[in-house]
């Protein structure tokens, strides 16, 4: 009876053991979570299983300033969330006059109870440091005014997207997060997507963005990537076309298609025109869609504020307006406006303002400027006779926009790995690796040209970290000051 006894206590306890380790299992398992802040700045974070945070990402200017000298990845969200809401308020990002934090949160096992126990979370470490500052806190689950308002733009242009109309604002946040980081991806293609496909997404983008990278670095990099790139290119392709054309003659095959200088001239095609891409889209970001026509005094009337005081919220120092500026200005207007006044506050007017603003601004990111285009057809008219194909393609498009680009770019990679194959097709095993034991030896000689690209690349980087330090500093004495005569 003993044994009996003692053998279901065994049994029990082992039941017991084996339902809390499902248990925890599942309570581990919680799968990844994308998490966005917006204060502004807007700072959006990855959450492996477990909690801690795997990537984040400054998603404005304010946000790379913030970021700048945190390091956030590996912490826990609660400890991740401390570290931001203790500098925005340092930097008087967060304060009594504006004292709401948007918050989205999509969790890949789609639990609610989770979302929510992350939202607690974000709560009380905002909370805390904003006790210290002297103020409270609201936090703001719904995702920022600009998001819905988007939600219902994006589900207006796209009325038959079964995803887009079932689409709530936290993934909307989650997708422009990703097209923005990758311009690769369409809108329609990452709505379509599952949240795991996304965060995936979100995680690979993430992966090679620092808070540094500022405009400047960017463009400092793709210059420096331009010279070295096309050094290695015209190297490396022309050994390709001289040794194809070699043992072209030696095995009497004169008039046989040279796929060597074919390849060489996609290649340095393909690299050339990627950098006019990168040169374009940088030229959309540095100006952030501005704005043709903004209606300053309307826009004022609609929110309610003094003119002079939105001009001097939304314009930069050369007095350009820009559709984000103005996003973030609406945001932080709307959200701290008391509970009676957002109950009256008639926004219809507003959003279809708005809404023009962001049809024309989309507009302007995919538009080319003429300077790209012609840079564009003079790469394709270098390539001499193997341009020609190329340039029927090219002219069938019409006038240039930056999907173009892309697409020119893709036609011209596809071009080069298709000459590649016909060379690797044509050659023996012997004459190929007699072309990349060649191509191999031009690492001394291509070795001071990736030395200076790592320079450059260092430079730039430490000139973003210095500009976004005094940024910051400058920030936290002015927040000071503001205090002090207070």
């Amino acid at each position: 009876m003993k044994k009996k006894l003692v053998a279901t206590a065994l049994i029990a306890v082992l039941c017991i053991a084996l339902s809390a380790a499902v248990f925890t299992g599942c309570e581990q398992d919680k799968g990844k979570t994308y998490v966005s802040l917006d204060i502004n700045p807007s700072v959006s974070l990855i959450l492996d299983g477990n909690g801690a945070v795997l990537d984040v990402v400054a998603e404005n200017e304010d946000a790379q300033v913030l970021l700048v000298d945190l390091t956030l990845e590996g912490k826990t969200l609660e400890e991740a969330v401390k570290l931001v809401a203790e500098a925005s308020v340092e930097c008087g990002f967060l304060s009594a006059e504006n004292s709401v934090v948007d918050v989205s949160v999509v969790a890949e096992n789609g639990k609610a109870k989770y979302e929510s126990t992350i939202l607690g979370e974000i709560e009380r470490s905002f909370s805390a440091a904003a006790t210290d500052g002297g103020f409270e806190i609201k936090l703001n689950g719904e995702g920022s005014y600009t998001l819905n308002r988007m939600l219902e733009y994006y589900k207006e242009k796209y009325p038959d997207n079964a995803a887009v109309q079932n689409m709530t604002p936290a993934k909307l946040d989650l997708v422009l997060s990703v097209t923005e980081k990758d311009g690769s991806i369409s809108f329609e293609a990452a709505a379509q997507a599952d949240i795991s496909s996304l965060i995936t997404m979100a995680e690979t983008a993430y992966a090679e963005i620092e808070p540094y990278m500022t405009a400047a670095y960017n463009a400092a990099v793709t210059e420096a990537k331009l010279v070295y790139e096309n050094a290695k290119a015209v190297a490396e392709s022309a050994v390709w076309a001289a040794k194809y054309a070699q043992f072209m003659i030696e095995d009497l095959d004169l008039l046989a298609v040279n796929y060597g200088a074919v390849y060489a001239a996609y290649d340095v095609a393909a690299i050339t025109l990627d950098y006019v891409l990168d040169k374009a889209e940088q030229a959309a970001d540095a100006t952030d869609a501005a704005l043709a026509q903004v209606d300053t005094a309307k826009l004022a009337e609609l929110l309610g504020v003094e003119e002079s005081e939105l001009k001097a919220a939304v314009a930069d120092e050369n007095g350009v307006i820009t559709l984000g500026s103005i996003d973030a200005y609406v945001d932080r207007v709307v959200k701290n406006m008391t509970d009676e006044a957002q109950a009256a506050f008639d926004d219809s007017e507003l959003k279809t303002y708005l809404n023009g603003l962001q049809a024309e601004a989309e507009e302007f990111v995919n538009s080319l400027p003429d300077e790209y285009s012609e840079k564009i057809y003079a790469a394709v008219e270098a390539m001499g006779q193997f341009g020609d194909s190329a340039m029927d393609f090219v002219r069938e498009l019409g006038d240039l926009t930056v999907d173009d680009v892309r697409s020119i770019v893709t036609y011209f990679e596809n071009e080069r790995d298709e000459a590649m194959e016909q060379i690797r097709a044509n050659l023996t095993s012997e004459q190929i690796a007699e072309i990349e034991q060649a191509v191999a030896a031009l690492n001394d000689t291509l070795a001071q040209a990736e030395s200076a690209f790592e320079s450059a690349v260092n430079k730039a980087a430490e000139d973003a970290k210095a500009v976004l330090a005094a940024a910051k500093a400058e920030l936290a004495e002015a927040h000071r000051l503001e205090i002090t005569v207070d």
